[in-house]
């Protein structure tokens, strides 16, 4: 580990008295920061701090060590300052899953000009990302319970039940006539379908399924497909059913799209940002729920 890294991380550490405090003006976890700590105390040979149950309480090697850096650090500090624009991002780096990202957020970016990177992947890899600073922020469907990372509430997805058009001419569809099926015969249909799912342990037809039927899916044929955009197309040009999110059918679809026999759910979606965000990513939240709440075409 590099040794200037490690003294910088003291120097915050000693004026703060504290790893939490210490560690969000870093940007770095608690536990990273006690590692820099130790390491440091392991290459020195002496302790730097006796801990107490809130704070930490340097030694007499912790004083004398901070009196030789302060001076050069204040200097990096000044020259920092002068040398680094306003709180500015160059270019934009977002954690997203792809469908989210590329019907609500990438038509209006892309009008913009503005420059930015986007990474594509789940929940966990894309926060991980976050915290390493590798990606700015990350929007996501789950509130994970990881340290540094700051949750604003963004949009509700809607996910409802879809149905191939051409299910609806089979004398078997139980939704032909005016009079609404009964519950058990809307589940009995379903099961005997087939599925195209997102993944093999059917999390969103899972969730939809007990917001309907009370209990777990018993589907005898299905089809994965990691991906809604995929998924519409399969229903589009094959014959199946699935659960897909509202936005991504827009008002002139093709696709049969049940909201009166069936109940669809909500899902919650978040911008997550490191707790010590930028005033420039604050002013762009605004923006995205603007985009969020726009209707489909």
């Amino acid at each position: 580990m590099n040794p200037i890294e490690l003294y910088q991380s003291f120097y915050c550490i000693y004026q703060e008295r504290n790893l939490t405090k210490a560690g969000k003006i870093l940007g770095l976890s608690q536990p990273a920061l006690s590692l820099h700590l130790q390491s440091l105390e392991r290459h020195r040979k002496e302790v730097l701090f006796r801990r107490t149950s809130r704070d930490l309480i340097p030694t007499d090697a912790a004083k004398r060590l901070y009196v030789q850096i302060a001076g050069p650090m204040e200097e990096l500090e000044r020259i920092e300052k002068t040398t680094k624009p306003k709180e500015k991002i160059a270019k934009l780096r977002i954690g997203s899953a792809k469908e989210i990202f590329l019907e609500k957020v990438l038509p209006n970016l892309a009008k913009m000009g503005t420059s930015f990177y986007v990474r594509y992947g789940h929940p966990q890899e894309l926060m991980e990302a976050l915290r390493k600073q590798e990606i700015d922020f990350v929007i996501s469907n789950q509130k994970l319970n990881l340290p540094g990372l700051h949750y604003q509430e963004l949009y509700k997805e809607t996910f409802g039940l879809v149905v191939s058009k051409s299910i609806r001419l089979d004398s078997h569809f139980p939704f032909r006539g005016e009079t609404k099926p009964k519950i058990e015969t809307i589940k009995s249909w379903m099961e005997n379908q087939h599925w195209f799912v997102y993944s093999e342990d059917f999390a969103i037809v899972r969730r939809f399924w007990k917001f309907n039927f009370d209990s777990r899916p018993k589907i005898k044929e299905y089809s994965v497909i990691p991906n809604l955009h995929d998924i519409k197309t399969a229903l589009e040009f094959g014959k199946g059913i699935s659960v897909l999110p509202t936005y991504l059918l827009g008002k002139n679809t093709s696709l049969y799209i049940n909201e009166k026999n069936c109940q669809g759910f909500e899902n919650q979606l978040y911008l997550v940002s490191r707790e010590t965000e930028p005033q420039s990513l604050k002013e762009f939240y605004q923006r995205l729920k603007s985009w969020m709440e726009e209707e489909s075409i």
